[in-house]
């Protein structure tokens, strides 16, 4: 009997071990994130705070705004918006989720110190926020914002009763990182990622798995192998080159999406002289030749972005000279695709004065966007063949970032991409890659090229804030007359790219957030 006993033990902790693991997700991710989702308003922080807290507004897997937290809300005025909170959410520490938790969060947001990247373009519109009840909150705004429910698609809510006082630091640790989402926090690793465990009080459908281990896993190689290898279930940012690889292998799965992701060069124009711009002798340039705008339409010229995507990205990218992707408004399916010209650069290059070109740096990340280092190899080569003498430099994400913010950096010409899915129009790149940069406003949050017109400011300021029928059609007609100045090179729109395991399904979003609750078990 002891013996009957003890295998009966023994089977059931085998089968309880089995069913842990059956419950369990491994996922890598590519960049290494925070859990102040005020803090640092950047993707790899968005996905992870996705997990744990709930933005105001949802957007689901294609980037339409739906409802989460808030059940509803409604324009009440030209100026005002109600926002109607669903009864009965609690925090992961079982205190209520009231209005006065939506207002804390709000006003979180332009206070925190010492931002590096806030939150603040999300809220430029919001000039006061009224505590209607315990359900409702009215906000009110300086002018009229159609997108503003879209804006708050990135503006997570934290308990005031948790984060009062609290610092970054302690959300990173866990310590104040309570939220309402699918998941509780388990244990922090840093800048190895965290456990998260399935939320029982969540408000929505619960997720598939009862544990997932976040692992932070930056080189692509290393990824992809331990997906091979069986050491992780899910993995985010798939090399481009290996996709039909792995359509082939019955080990795994391959998922893709096209993303909201423009990818562009952006000239600096904020110093009318840099180290990094230098004559043909290497001489550094007595004046910043990028702030001419035939130089800037030159570079635009001498890309050829069909190539770029079928050799840097290995065809997973839409090649695009357009500032949104083909599905958001302010997208004009009338302007084709131009074709390369060289020649036609180094005449633009001869009349503004440069017959011999002109040397500059262009730099760019090597771990932040798909194929990003080799994507400006390719790209330099384009422009050396166009007159321009291109060194490139790559860097870490962590070093790259904090060089270019826009009142340092020194880069004459780098790699950027914005994701749009927060207006889904042309509004948000415009008034924040296009825009004179107004910080106390939060006009040019990502102009970090330093770009400057007065006429472009007032067309952006008037269309924004329209609702009418005619938006979508001054959209167009923005962003061409903006097309016009060359702020910026757009070259193509990413692709979202995930593997899994044979056995998880995954659904990946738009916005290129990599959120544990889109995976399930596959349907056998």
């Amino acid at each position: 009997m002891p013996r009957l006993r003890l295998a009966l033990v023994a089977a059931c902790l085998l089968f309880n071990a089995a069913l842990a693991r059956a419950q369990t997700l491994t996922m890598a991710v590519e960049a290494p994130f925070g859990l102040d989702p005020h803090y640092l308003f950047a993707g790899p922080n968005m996905a992870a705070a996705r997990n744990v807290y709930d933005s105001l507004i949802n957007r689901d897997a294609e980037s339409r705004f739906v409802p989460g937290i808030v059940e509803s809300w409604e324009a009440t005025g030209p100026q005002s918006w109600d926002l109607h909170l669903r009864r009965g959410v609690t925090f992961h520490d079982g205190s209520p989720f009231t209005a006065d938790d939506v207002a804390f969060s709000i006003a979180r947001v332009p206070n925190l110190p010492n931002n590096p990247g806030p939150y603040t373009s999300n809220l430029r519109t919001i000039s006061r926020v009224e505590v209607v009840d315990p359900q409702t909150v009215r906000l009110h705004t300086d002018q009229p914002n159609p997108v503003l429910p879209g804006q708050l698609t990135n503006i997570f809510v934290v308990s005031k009763r948790v984060a009062e006082g609290a610092s970054t630091s302690d959300f990173n640790s866990g310590r104040a990182a309570i939220g309402t989402g699918p998941f509780r926090v388990e244990q922090v690793r840093g800048q190895e990622g965290m456990t998260i465990t399935r939320n029982p009080t969540y408000w929505g459908e619960a997720p598939a798995y009862a544990r997932v281990e976040i692992r932070v896993i930056g080189n692509d190689a290393s990824r992809l192998a331990a997906l091979l290898s069986g050491d992780v279930d899910l993995i985010e940012s798939v090399p481009p080159a290996d996709v039909e690889r792995l359509q082939r292998d019955a080990r795994v799965s391959v998922f893709r999406r096209n993303s909201d992701r423009i990818m562009y060069l952006l000239p600096n124009l904020r110093l009318d002289q840099f180290p990094l711009l230098t004559d043909a002798a290497g001489q550094p340039l007595a004046r910043n030749p990028l702030r001419d705008v035939r130089v800037r339409r030159a570079l635009s010229l001498a890309i050829d972005r069909q190539a770029l995507a079928a050799r840097a990205l290995d065809g997973q990218a839409v090649p695009t000279v357009q500032m949104v992707p083909e599905q958001f408004g302010g997208f004009d399916p009338s302007i084709a695709l131009p074709a390369a010209d060289p020649a036609r650069a180094r005449a633009l290059l001869a009349e503004a004065g440069y017959p011999n070109g002109f040397g500059l740096t262009l730099g760019c990340p090597n771990n932040r966007f798909v194929n990003d280092a080799r994507v400006c190899q390719a790209a330099g080569q384009m422009l050396t063949r166009a007159g321009f003498q291109v060194r490139v430099e790559t860097q870490p994400w962590n070093v790259f970032s904090p060089r270019t913010l826009a009142h340092r950096n020194d880069l004459p010409l780098m790699l950027y991409g914005l994701s749009l899915s927060s207006s889904r129009d042309a509004s948000y790149i415009l008034s924040t890659a296009v825009h004179t940069r107004v910080p106390e406003q939060a006009f040019g949050q990502g102009n970090r090229g330093g770009f400057s017109d007065a006429r472009l400011d007032a067309m952006i300021d008037a269309v924004i804030g329209r609702a009418d029928a005619g938006r979508d059609a001054e959209l167009r007609r923005v962003a061409a007359a903006a097309a016009e100045e060359v702020p910026f090179i757009p070259l193509y729109n990413q692709v979202v790219i995930a593997a899994a395991k044979r056995g998880v399904t995954y659904t990946p979003r738009m916005d290129e957030q990599m959120v544990a609750i889109q995976a399930r078990p596959a349907a056998r």
